[in-house]
């Protein structure tokens, strides 16, 4: 429910800028009303000033900037109108939902009343720990790969990798390391991180490509990108893609700014 709430407010706040780029533009546009009809192969526009005057006053080819402004403010018009209509309806909506949804019900009980009854769906925080307990199986390391780990004492492949792992859990972003996961039409592959967006317990998957410049590994990337695809996760829905190259390393702010504005911080509170 919260996503939806989330959703709501995020497309209130585009229609709001919507409506106030429109009303702007509508201040200063000319008066009168468009008109369109086809005379053969061409297209002939019309300046309707009087709406008792249907058929308005023929606008010259060398006036078609006029045209293009009445067009533009016909369509501003529409915009504003559909953008005041979804406004209403999005604070009705909002309006009338109840103050605790039946998600949350169960957590306003009393701690000896959650004994007794079993809830709709697993508490957010019993669910978020069970995540981050999830015992598996990760891809093993060559006998002469680099020892790295992160902070909570987890060994990865590569320095970016300690970034990527380190932000997150600074972040206090659940996250699982090469964590299997089975694609229709290859098999199992091991995403870099498997990350979980709390607030609506949602699965991302985050790629980091290290060697971009390389062509062969550049070449096989794209492959797993697009098998990615073929199997419904699909980047800015549910992957995140992260490139660097030995002239462009990673970048540890991006890093940051993809986890907080793209993955959320985690409310433990």
């Amino acid at each position: 429910m919260q996503e939806i709430k989330n959703l709501l407010q995020e497309r209130k706040s585009k229609l709001l800028q919507m409506k106030k780029d429109k009303t702007k533009a509508l201040k200063s546009v000319p008066e009168g009303y468009l008109r369109i009809c086809r005379h053969g192969e061409k297209t002939q526009y019309y300046h309707r000033k009087d709406p008792k005057d249907f058929n308005g006053v023929y606008i010259k080819e060398k006036d078609w900037k006029l045209a293009r402004k009445l067009a533009q403010k016909d369509y501003d018009e529409k915009v504003l109108r559909s953008t005041e209509k979804e406004l209403k309806a999005i604070e009705k909506y909002l309006s009338t939902l109840p103050p605790v949804v039946a998600e949350q019900i169960y957590e306003n009980l009393h701690p000896g009343r959650q004994q007794m009854v079993k809830p709709i769906e697993e508490p957010i925080e019993e669910y978020t720990q069970n995540w981050e307990n999830f015992e598996y199986r990760g891809k093993t390391f060559d006998v002469n790969a680099p020892k790295l780990y992160t902070e909570k004492g987890e060994r990865v492949r590569s320095k970016s990798e300690v970034i990527i792992a380190d932000s997150l859990h600074k972040e206090g972003i659940p996250y699982r390391y090469e964590c299997p996961l089975y694609l229709k039409g290859w098999g199992t592959v091991y995403p870099d991180f498997t990350v979980l967006r709390v607030a609506e317990r949602k699965e991302i998957y985050w790629e980091h490509m290290g060697m971009m410049d390389e062509p062969e590994y550049a070449e096989k990337a794209i492959e797993k990108i697009a098998l990615y695809e073929q199997n419904g996760i699909f980047l800015g829905e549910n992957l995140v893609l992260t490139f660097e190259t030995m002239k462009n390393p990673i970048n540890r702010k991006v890093i940051q700014d993809i986890i907080r504005r793209w993955l959320g911080k985690v409310d433990r509170c």
